[in-house]
């Protein structure tokens, strides 16, 4: 939790839980009440990092690359490198965005090596801290809401338990362990929480059926594909123990869950709603607003 008179809200779930849609309505939410929010997920974040130049842009742009790079973790595809799909730098044509790098991949890699996804694991915190620091720190400093939909725990997490599923013993399962608990204390350092947290704890076989009806498709590192298992029972057996490890995490953390049990978005958003707006950060925002006006 950085210094400041904002406030930061954070998002976390399994894949297809609904958190970018929750996001959009936390946004709405707060500009009906005049309280200046700003998107500081990764994606966003990099982007408004590119436009003002100079520190971090640079940085965030190739740790993000990285982030894919090392995740396919030597893998091949036809005798070929799986890591030649992600480019070594941004271009003009460069879209932060995961739809052109699932395109790009092949439809299997072999020789995955364990190594890759943690490296991965630990390029996310290092994401995060930068994001915090030089993204998320300002937007408070200046009294505004710093909205993220994907709390940077659970892809470090994920990747993991990716990890833990290839057969590779170059890591052990015990260092596996480690690196595990060693991110979790990571993330439960007040520099890297936010001030309103929400988990949204969600059925991997709903999510799943979500994610087809609104992509038709996974993405990349949904399932255990570089284990060499895809489809709906490999994103399932990834997403529960994923899911597990997400509500163990919130709760001692103090974070806030919404159950998504298949009612209506908005039932869900309301609830979130209530919730910030209830927060003393975001009410002392709302009354310095109006006394503004």
């Amino acid at each position: 939790m950085g210094s400041g008179h904002g406030v930061s809200v954070a998002l976390m779930g399994i894949d297809g839980a609904g958190k970018t849609s929750l996001l959009r309505y936390l946004r709405e939410a707060l500009a009906e009440v005049e309280i200046e929010c700003v998107d500081t997920s990764k994606k966003p974040a990099i982007r408004a990092a590119r436009a003002n130049k100079g520190f971090p842009a640079r940085s965030l742009e190739r740790l993000w690359l990285e982030s894919w790079r090392l995740l396919l973790g030597g893998g091949h595809s036809n005798q070929v490198p799986a890591d030649t799909a992600i480019p070594l730098q941004f271009t003009d044509r460069t879209v932060v965005a995961s739809d052109w790098i699932v395109d790009a991949l092949p439809a299997d890699v072999v020789d995955v090596r364990r190594s890759g996804p943690v490296a991965s694991a630990m390029n996310e915190l290092t994401l995060d801290q930068i994001i915090q620091a030089e993204i998320i720190g300002p937007v408070r400093m200046r009294g505004a809401v710093a909205l993220v939909d994907g709390f940077g725990f659970k892809p470090a997490i994920k990747n993991i338990n990716i990890a833990r599923e290839i057969s590779d013993d170059s890591i052990s399962d015990h260092a596996l362990d480690q690196f595990e608990e060693l991110i979790r204390a990571a993330y439960s350092i007040p520099f890297l929480q936010p001030d309103i947290g929400f988990l949204l704890d969600a059925d991997p076989r709903q999510s799943y059926e979500w994610r087809m009806r609104q992509d038709g498709r996974l993405g990349a590192g949904e399932d255990l594909w570089l284990a060499g298992r895809k489809g709906e029972a490999s994103f399932v057996a990834l997403q529960d123990i994923l899911a597990a490890k997400l509500r163990a995490a919130a709760a001692d953390w103090g974070w806030h869950v919404l159950e998504i049990d298949g009612r209506p978005q908005r039932e869900t958003a309301a609830q979130a709603i209530e919730i910030m707006m209830r927060d003393p950060g975001i009410q002392r925002l709302s009354r310095q607003r109006a006394g503004a006006s």
